[in-house]
This record gives structure tokens, C-alpha cells and sequence, in this order.
């Protein structure tokens, strides 16, 4: 684990318990899945199937693929975060087991295989490796599993300085980008006052490079989706038809088959 992503999983240690307070945890708690429609409809029926989380945090979508019929497994770097995933899974009274690694080194520890690998918003920024992502992606899934992911689409670099704050007014950043952005304080986006004081890191990745990642591990493309919409505020699942629709590619869905 390289210095920055053990920066990184001190500023999720810290997040945990701030996240496990904002994340309508009420609603998970009483049945209701947090995962919006367009990620439930494209997935698909996960109804016995096995479905492993990476970069899982305390569990929430994870849980919430369980409630939807799926055995459930989530891997996050961060401990405190899992402390909160089990705590959840314990009062829902799932069986979904969480496991403590760093994502780059998962193939090395986890060697269970599953139909499903999944990740969602707010994933690849967290990744200082695109290509050792896609191989441990790939690791992880039985020949005929799939991936799907819904992130932020890189394009929205180009709304971000060199300090890594945004305007969304101009374009005035690199979407080529290869430095790392740092951050003196770990922000967060459920309390706009909270700093949690450890630099964090992000790396920023091109479409081209998100493809070809996959595809140089070995998997085939079923579908890439760009959207005009963020279907989300960064925690609280959107009605996709009340969000705002913008003129540039804001989020994309990407599924990958194993072979």
C-alpha cells in the first residue's frame, strides 16, 4: 500500500461514522434498497447470485443488493468503515461477509469467485492503478460473471483547476491529466463542514483508458452509457426524472463481461 492510498484510508477511517449518520440508513434499515433505478435496472436480477462490492465503504449498496435476492460480499480499505457494514448487516440480519483489503491487492488475498463484481459512484478517483483495477476485476469473477460500474464520467476534469477546485462555468482543465490532485484536508460531501485532517490523494483516468483497461484483462465490452444527469448528490439516491440534465456527459455505466 503505497503512502497516498494509506492517506486515503485514514480519510475514510474518519468519514465512517459521519456517512453511517447521512446515508438514510432508516430506509435500508426498513427495506427499502439504496441503489437508484437506471443502476437496479441495467444490473439486473441478481436474485441467487453471488455479488462481490469493491470499494464496498460501510455497505450501504452492498446491503442493499442483498435486500435485492444476491449474496453479498463488499471489500473496502477502510476499517472503521467495515466496523459500521457489519453493524448494519447484523441488524438486517444478513449474511454478507466484508473484507479488509486494499483494492490493488485483493487478488492476492480474496480467491473466492463470483457471477457479479460491482462498484459505483465515486470509485475510480480512489484508484492509483486503472489497469491493476480491471485485472483484479477480472480475477474475481467466474468466466461467465460480468462487471458493472456507475461512476462520475472523467470528462468533468476539464471543470477542475489545478488545485482540484471546480467551475463548472469554464473549461480550463486537463482531461489528459496525470499529476495527482492533493488535498491539504479530506473533504466531505454530506457535511460541508467536516475536514478531517489527513492530505488525500485522487488520480484522474480518461474514458480510453477506463476501456482499454478492461478490455487488455481480458474482458469484452457489453455496453458503455454516458448521461447528461448526475442521478445522485454524491449519498442520497435521485429520482432520475427530477435531475437536471446538462449539456456535457456528467455520469457513465460501464458492463463487461468476464470472457
Amino acid at each position: 500500500m503505497n503512502r497516498m492510498t494509506q492517506a486515503n484510508k485514514k480519510g475514510w477511517d474518519g468519514l465512517a461514522a459521519t456517512h453511517y449518520k447521512n446515508y438514510h440508513i432508516d430506509k435500508l434499515l426498513a427495506g427499502t434498497p439504496l441503489l437508484n433505478e437506471l443502476i437496479q435496472k441495467e444490473v439486473g436480477d441478481v436474485k441467487g447470485k453471488s455479488l462481490v462490492h469493491l470499494l464496498c465503504h460501510i455497505g450501504t449498496d452492498t446491503l442493499s443488493w442483498a435486500l435485492l435476492g444476491a449474496k453479498v460480499t463488499g471489500i473496502d480499505i477502510s476499517s472503521e468503515s467495515l466496523k459500521y457494514a457489519r453493524k448494519l448487516a447484523a441488524q438486517m440480519g444478513i449474511g454478507a461477509e466484508f473484507i479488509e483489503a486494499d483494492v490493488m491487492e485483493a487478488a492476492q488475498i480474496v480467491q473466492d469467485k463470483y457471477d457479479i463484481a460491482f462498484s459505483s459512484t465515486g470509485v475510480l478517483c480512489w484508484l492509483p492503478d486503472i489497469q491493476r483495477y480491471a485485472q483484479t476485476v477480472r480475477h474475481l469473477l467466474r468466466d461467465d460473471g460480468f462487471f458493472y460500474i456507475f461512476d462520475g464520467h472523467p470528462f468533468r476534469s476539464v471543470f477542475l483547476d489545478e488545485a482540484g477546485e471546480s467551475n463548472t462555468q469554464a473549461i480550463h482543465g486537463n482531461y489528459f491529466r496525470k499529476e495527482v490532485w492533493q488535498y491539504d484536508n479530506m473533504g466531505d460531501y454530506t457535511d460541508a463542514d467536516l475536514k478531517i485532517p489527513v492530505n488525500s490523494y485522487e488520480w484522474n483516468w480518461t474514458m480510453g483508458e477506463i476501456i482499454t483497461a478492461f478490455c487488455e484483462a481480458g474482458m469484452r465490452i457489453v455496453f458503455l452509457h454516458e448521461f447528461p444527469q448526475y442521478f445522485y448528490n454524491g449519498y442520497t439516491p435521485y429520482d432520475v426524472q427530477n435531475e437536471k440534465v446538462e449539456l456535457y456527459p456528467c455520469t457513465f455505466s460501464l458492463k463487461a463481461r468476464a470472457k
